[in-house]
């Protein structure tokens, strides 16, 4: 389903900016404003590049923005690991003290060798 939503949105986008690459075909020129270098270039050759220019810089700035949230994902993530370990290591301590108490609830062999038997009948 994810495969062909993407084949949906992307083939529209391609074919737009096919088209809009073939109608726009004008030359411009470009004053390097610091430099004393001018070049010229097709419209839609500046067009798309602001746009990759611009897509590639909002990908950038939104990764930075979200450093905070991975950090503190990150952080929980570790707390969550620790409180497991530490609930093993507690419920294995638990277990062993169970056990402990049912072997001194439970007679052992020599108690009940220390019983007086009992005779029936005379």
């Amino acid at each position: 389903m994810k495969r062909i939503l993407s084949w949906v949105i992307m083939i529209p986008f391609a074919l737009v900016v096919i088209v809009f690459s073939a109608v726009n075909r004008d030359l411009v020129s470009l004053d390097l404003w610091p430099f004393p270098h001018e070049i010229t270039v097709p419209t839609f050759t500046l067009v798309l590049a602001v746009f990759i220019f611009g897509f590639l810089w909002g990908g950038a700035v939104a990764w930075v923005s979200g450093g905070n949230l991975r950090r503190r994902a990150r952080n929980a993530q570790w707390r969550a690991e620790t409180a497991e370990r530490e609930l093993r290591s507690l419920n294995n301590k638990l277990q062993e003290r169970e056990r402990e108490l049912d072997d001194a609830r439970s007679p052992s062999d020599d108690d009940t060798k220390k019983l007086p038997a009992t005779q029936s009948g005379s």
